[in-house]
């Protein structure tokens, strides 16, 4: 797979142009790297802060200019000089061939969205926030439309749709798909993880999301709705371990369903990576899984110690261009949601402050018949009509909510 993409970038006589959305540190990751690979070109960047996203491109060797004009934009892309503008409306005007969404946001990840969509540009995004959010609507849309929306490689929910299809090409059947994480905390605030953040060159908020579940809560509502996989109970088990390969000692295997299960190991010494646990359908096959060093069976830990991020990518949007092929996305019918729980006692008059804030996390759950509860990715600005208690799920009536892209597209304002 990856020589046979590798070999039709290189043949391209004109790139695969795409506009960026977001100079944060992912973003700006990607611009980085896609410098050195053939067949990809950035023809615009579109930033909220362009004068500091221009001084961050030149710092790192990056020729970039401050640009509104299309055909000033397509001289530039002649001359390698990538534009940067804060314009959404250059997503409608440019002719590029799709939009990479790196912006981390709902409300303003949707605009952009729904602009690239219906402006005839396949859509790629590295924020399953907005899939689980948004990504229904947005799946309806690219489907009407004949294009492709897609998460991608590198995010870990596209990682493990990479290692699942892996495994299944190799004849494994999966029990469980499952994310690595050292450690878990459900009450964090910002005060606690701005130190911590800092150090790593991360965003606080980004941080504390990590911190307290709520992103790898999201994440595997993607897995799980992609590849129709359930969960053992709300907010999935998460049992210790020391090493990745001990998961097989710690899940009730006879409660797992036929479909499998989305979950994660958690332990200090851990990868920051992916895993699968599966069996094999050919009994004949153990003998050769021993050999290759995989234990004796009949369940098999396989794994990547590792997700790249934004060096990924490439692939993601090679599968696209060359396949028509989306990585993953939260699919037409998702039966998995990751809802708001409060992060202390709140009261009536609050505004919650969302995704890596001070006041709730996501967690895991089924979609019920009649669903009341107020999914996370909703929960930035809502204003509380009742008193909460310490980890109660935020129901839907009970609340206010603003009314911006995402909660119009998510049809409840």
């Amino acid at each position: 797979m990856y020589d046979y993409y590798f070999q039709k970038l290189k043949d391209l006589k004109e790139p695969i142009d795409i506009i960026v959305v977001g100079l944060g540190f992912m973003g700006f990751g990607f611009v980085s790297a896609v410098q050195k690979i053939s067949g990809i070109r950035i023809s615009l960047i579109i930033s909220r802060r362009p004068q500091e996203s221009l001084k961050k491109l030149n710092a790192g060797g990056i020729a970039a200019r401050l640009e509104n004009n299309p055909d000033q934009i397509a001289q530039l892309n002649k001359k390698g000089i990538i534009a940067v503008s804060d314009n959404l409306e250059l997503i409608k005007t440019l002719p590029g061939s799709a939009v990479l969404e790196v912006t981390g946001t709902i409300s303003y990840a949707t605009q952009i969205s729904l602009l690239a969509l219906n402006s005839g540009k396949n859509l790629l995004t590295m924020n399953p926030e907005l899939q689980v959010t948004v990504g229904v609507r947005l799946a309806n849309l690219a489907k009407e439309k004949g294009l492709i929306f897609t998460d991608v490689i590198g995010d870990q929910p596209g990682s493990l749709s990479h290692l699942l299809f892996h495994a299944k090409m190799m004849g494994f059947e999966i029990l469980i798909a499952g994310n690595m994480k050292r450690f878990l905390n459900r009450h964090a605030t910002n005060g606690e993880m701005e130190k911590w953040a800092k150090d790593k060159g991360l965003s606080t908020r980004q941080t504390v999301s990590f911190t307290d579940g709520t992103k790898q809560s999201i994440e595997m509502v993607l897995v799980g709705n992609y590849f129709q996989m359930g969960i053992l109970q709300k907010g999935m088990l998460g049992p210790k371990v020391e090493k990745i390969q001990d998961v097989l000692d710690v899940f009730p295997w006879e409660k797992i369903p036929a479909s499998g299960v989305v979950d994660y190991g958690i332990g200090l010494s851990l990868f920051p990576g992916v895993f699968l646990v599966a069996s094999h359908r050919d009994p004949n096959q153990q003998q050769y899984l021993r050999y290759l060093g995989l234990g004796n069976g009949p369940r098999y830990v396989l794994f990547d110690p590792y997700h790249l991020c934004h060096l990924e990518i490439p692939t993601t949007i090679s599968k696209v261009f060359f396949s028509r092929q989306e990585t993953i996305n939260n699919t037409r019918r998702p039966f998995l949601q990751s809802f708001a729980h409060c992060k202390r006692p709140l009261k009536k008059g609050e505004i919650l402050d969302g995704i890596g804030g001070d006041m709730v996390y996501g967690e895991i759950d089924t979609i019920k018949e009649i669903e009341n509860r107020l999914p996370v990715g909703l929960s930035q600005g809502a204003v509380l009509n009742r008193d909460y208690l310490i980890d109660q799920a935020i129901e839907i009536p009970d609340i206010i909510l603003p009314v911006n892209e995402a909660t119009k597209l998510s049809g409840l304002v």
